[in-house]
């Protein structure tokens, strides 16, 4: 396991909650080596990452069950949303009114329990699917007294958004030697053991001070891109299960980045969801490069690999679109793989 990496753990839909101390993981198995061709493949489990539109944003809506005589503290977590994780990533956390009965996306119980949050899209839609306490009566009381109040809200609001960003305990790491309430479990690392992580339970600031580590600003713009403030060009890569060649199912994890950052993101295929695209964007025109790995199942019950890495010439403000392709078998056995441009053209208006 390469040492750049947070954890993606295997159980995405398990309640995740908020103590004294917090760490940074991710949802998933052992993934890739940077540092070499081989078709190591991450299981991550479908639907765990909010998908990003069009426009290369990641739009997530938020609504509250119970919104009644909190208005300063919901405002609390609103701007200490607003000044972490959406300052940083290409993330836009919209709505915060009350919820009904259909409202998708992140919705918040005020309860005085011990906070705590489902992880990643697994949150979506799900009633109370995130809780936080405002009152600290029952749990925590020592986060009444004003002085501390809004210190408290705002540090465990930005702990319970990184997991519902897909982020789990950092001490849950197979190299992290907090005890403190530690989980097991495999996963994919995006950055080295961060000690100072807003998800470490064995930070010695609670929670970082509500403040996210610069290893915690590296890891969400690993999934979610660096926070893109000027004119931008998006690159949209297509994927589609070949079921005339027998494949069952796909899983693809694809890397882009370029010089000042990218993303990483998941495609899962399978006879429900045939095909899928992603889109990533770009600031500036330059070099951009790509690294994708696959897994696939065919009818005969066999699973493959496969692996592909490229750079592009892109420019700024321009819109790409790409398929992903299978160019024959690598010498090592698996398949070798490319993007390769739609429509015989580098860019669509």
């Amino acid at each position: 396991m390469p040492s750049n990496s947070i954890f993606v753990k295997a159980f995405f839909g398990k309640l995740i909650t908020t103590t004294f101390l917090f760490c940074f993981f991710f949802i998933g198995q052992n993934v890739f080596s940077q540092n070499s061709d081989a078709p190591q493949y991450a299981n991550a489990e479908a639907g765990w990452q909010w998908v990003g539109s069009s426009d290369g944003i990641t739009y997530i809506p938020v609504c509250w069950e119970n919104p009644q005589n909190f208005t300063t503290e919901r405002l609390w977590v609103q701007n200490a949303i607003t000044n972490t994780w959406e300052s940083v990533a290409n993330l836009s956390f919209y709505g915060w009114s009350q919820c009904q009965t259909n409202s998708k996306g992140i919705r918040i119980l005020i309860t005085d329990t011990r906070s705590n949050s489902r992880i990643g899209r697994h949150l979506d839609g799900r009633q109370n699917g995130m809780e936080l306490n405002f009152t600290f009566r029952n749990f925590m009381p020592s986060c009444q007294a004003e002085n501390k109040k809004e210190y408290c809200i705002k540090s465990i609001a930005v702990h319970e958004f990184g997991h519902a960003l897909g982020f789990a305990h950092e001490q849950d790491r197979d190299d992290s030697a907090c005890n403190a309430e530690r989980n097991t479990g495999g996963g994919w690392k995006l950055t080295d053991y961060d000690t100072d992580s807003v998800m470490n339970y064995c930070n010695p600031r609670w929670n970082n001070d509500g403040k996210l580590s610069p290893k915690d600003i590296k890891g969400v713009q690993t999934l979610y891109g660096a926070k893109v403030v000027k004119s931008k060009g998006t690159f949209t890569v297509k994927d589609v299960l070949d079921t005339s060649a027998g494949q069952l199912w796909e899983n693809v994890v694809l890397d882009f980045s370029n010089t000042v950052g990218g993303f990483r993101q998941f495609f899962s295929l399978s006879n429900s969801t045939s095909s899928q695209s992603r889109v990533w964007n770009f600031p500036s025109s330059g070099v951009h490069c790509y690294k994708v790995w696959t897994k696939t199942r065919f009818t005969d019950g066999k699973d493959y690999s496969g692996y592909g890495e490229g750079c592009l010439t892109l420019t700024q403000g321009k819109f790409y679109s790409f398929s992903l392709i299978q160019t024959g078998w690598n010498p090592k056995g698996y398949f070798n793989l490319k993007i390769q441009n739609d429509y015989n053209t580098k860019e669509i208006f």
